[in-house]
């Protein structure tokens, strides 16, 4: 059966290297928990030697010296009395101390390894914090969620492997061997040939796992991207009647990912058993030759029980053995899915200049052109342009013109392929990332809501914003009437991305926030297209007066937000065809002129109304 995959890399022991190094903050109880360990399996090893020491004494007590001589015609010299409570005692106190010290090392282990995975679990929501635009571009919402929850979770299993099972079994493994070659070498060196390619076998095949585990938990990420889009599209499955066919997707997916875990489990569990097997010669083996050991009279009956138990020890950690293997080639795959984004590399890198927070901004684009990561092909052109301080610009054009690409790399959701970005004569990028981001307040055409009060979505980027600023902002927004009217006001929780809100009172919201940010660049885009003709005239009058003194850009698909612009931009395939006040551009221009008329339609009256400024 083939297990293998030539697209997906085999073990890296980089990747569990990586995570294991989140378990240097806490190497004093790390270093604790593997003393105590290694005292348990001390312990441990003290107990079949106790057992053959008890057998020793029974076997030299005068009643069984005596059935020797009868049996064997010898004479059983020095026989010494039995003493059971002696020996019994001290198995009980080993025993007893082994619990208490496998009690304390329970106790210490768990506190390591769920702090472990909780500092895994924040620097891998502040690597997602930090990740560019492009990276989320091409990456799937479930494959994060998935590689945030499961493939973490999966890692705990790893940790307890590593501070417990993997130390364990390398020590007592060890240990076992060491003491039945001391025993007698002979038995120690049969068991350890068989040992040997006991523990060669599973080390091959579990390399051979890997690739499967990878496969499992990449299907996996596959299934859960298809729940979570369909929770997040839910409207639109209903409304085209589309369950039966989403149901399908699911199930095939499912099965799927059914499929490839089974194969891997299978695998797994067909070949370990053949390598216990060999070891499990080791005992008839032991048993032969121990046997005539004892009958030599080179080994005694005790040492051979002492010998047997050790060996049954070792029986049982091969169990341990491919479970260790098996976590530890799960925990590679998921590992390597977790320090893929752990150590995804800045695309974005800020410079060290300031950039003040007060008052208007010069923004100029010189040359600019981009093109999105792995796209090719040019989606903006040689953009030329300058937005004077305090200057509203207005940027037109059809769908797919560029014009939302533009306006996000003022605050560098991405660099330009080409050419340069200034904002009051300072290159962009010469800019520290957050002040530049800080000085930029955006109202995105699809509006997100958190899981929060109406108040902490308002003041989302100005959390220290008092009430009579949250409440000023939502006036400004044409918002507060609507949220007094809320069973809690400001202190409403509105659900995940405000679902309990109308699209428009969503919109009013997120208008607020940018408000209340107070940013020396208003981005907006097409900020108004779900609000009421009423509401949208209402809230542009604010706008305005809250962009006097500010830069701001306004994209929109409908010509009556750029009549107060005091610059418009038209764009068609990335390129400027067309650039001018309104009137202008109604007067003299073309592109923009056949826009409006889309729109509008043709006539002296239309053109009157787009060249009056209020």
């Amino acid at each position: 059966m083939q297990v293998s995959s030539p697209e997906i890399p085999a073990f890296r022991s980089r990747n569990l290297l990586g995570v294991l190094s989140f378990l240097k903050r806490y190497s004093r109880g790390v270093a604790l928990a593997i003393g105590l360990l290694l005292f348990n399996i001390g312990l441990e090893m003290a107990l079949p030697r106790i057992c053959g020491s008890a057998i020793n004494q029974i076997m030299a007590s005068p009643r069984i010296s005596g059935m020797v001589i009868n049996q064997m015609g010898t004479a059983v010299a020095n026989a010494t009395p039995y003493h059971p409570w002696s020996l019994a005692g001290l198995f009980i106190g080993v025993a007893l101390l082994r619990s208490i010290v496998g009690f304390i090392l329970g106790r210490i282990r768990n506190r390591v390894v769920q702090s472990t995975l909780k500092d895994i679990r924040a620097a891998y929501f502040d690597a997602v914090q930090r990740l560019s635009f492009a990276y989320h571009d091409k990456t799937n919402t479930g494959e994060l969620i998935s590689r945030g929850t499961g493939d973490i979770s999966r890692l705990q299993d790893f940790f307890f492997a590593c501070l417990a099972m993997g130390v364990d079994i390398f020590f007592a493994m060890v240990s076992t061997i060491i003491i039945i070659t001391w025993i007698s070498p002979m038995v120690g060196l049969t068991t350890f040939l068989t040992l040997a390619p006991t523990v060669g076998l599973i080390a091959y095949y579990a390399r051979r796992l890997h690739p499967q585990w990878r496969k499992v938990q990449d299907l996996h990420a596959e299934l859960t991207t298809v729940i979570q889009e369909n929770v997040a599209g839910v409207r639109v499955v209903k409304a085209f009647a589309r369950e039966p066919d989403e149901v399908s997707k699911f199930r095939g997916r499912r099965d799927a990912f059914q499929a490839t875990i089974l194969r891997t489990v299978n695998y797994w569990a067909s070949r370990v058993p053949m390598a216990q097997f060999i070891f499990g010669l080791s005992m008839p083996l032991v048993l032969w030759v121990g046997g005539h050991e004892v009958i030599a009279g080179t080994l005694s009956v005790g040492g051979l029980a002492s010998i047997v138990l050790y060996i049954n020890g070792i029986s049982n950690r091969m169990g341990a053995v491919g479970q260790f293997v098996n976590v530890l080639q799960n925990a590679s795959a998921s590992s390597e899915r977790v320090m893929e984004v752990l150590e995804e590399p800045l695309k974005i890198h800020g410079g060290t200049k300031r950039l003040p927070q007060q008052g208007g901004a010069r923004v100029t684009f010189k040359g600019v052109s981009f093109a999105y990561p792995g796209g090719g092909e040019m989606v903006l052109q040689d953009i030329t342009f300058e937005a004077k301080t305090g200057q509203t610009v207005a940027i037109v054009g059809a769908t797919g013109a560029g014009k939302s690409t533009l306006v996000h790399l003022i605050p560098r959701f991405y660099d330009p392929s080409s050419g340069v970005i200034c904002i009051d004569g300072m290159d962009v990028r010469e800019l520290v990332v957050d002040d530049l981001r800080r000085s930029v307040g955006m109202i995105f055409q699809e509006t997100v809501l958190f899981t929060a009060t109406v108040s902490e979505n308002i003041a989302y980027g100005r959390p220290e914003a008092t009430s009579e600023q949250i409440v000023a902002a939502a006036r400004a927004a044409h918002a507060h009437e609507f949220i007094t009217q809320l069973e809690r006001g400001y202190d409403t929780v509105v659900g995940e991305r405000g679902v309990s809100l109308s699209g428009g009172q969503k919109q009013r919201l997120a208008i607020a926030r940018a408000f209340l940010l107070d940013p020396r660049i208003l981005i907006l885009d097409d900020a108004t297209s779900s609000l009421d003709s009423k509401t949208e005239r209402l809230i542009q009058e604010d706008m305005r007066r809250v962009c006097l003194g500010r830069t701001a850009f306004v994209i929109a698909h409908r010509l009556t937000t750029v009549r107060h612009a005091e610059q418009v931009i038209v764009l068609r395939d990335g390129r400027i065809m067309e650039q001018g006040t309104p009137a202008e551009l109604m007067a003299h221009g073309t592109w923009f002129k056949d826009l409006f008329r889309e729109q509008w339609g043709a006539g002296p009256s239309a053109k009157l109304s787009i060249g009056v400024k209020a």
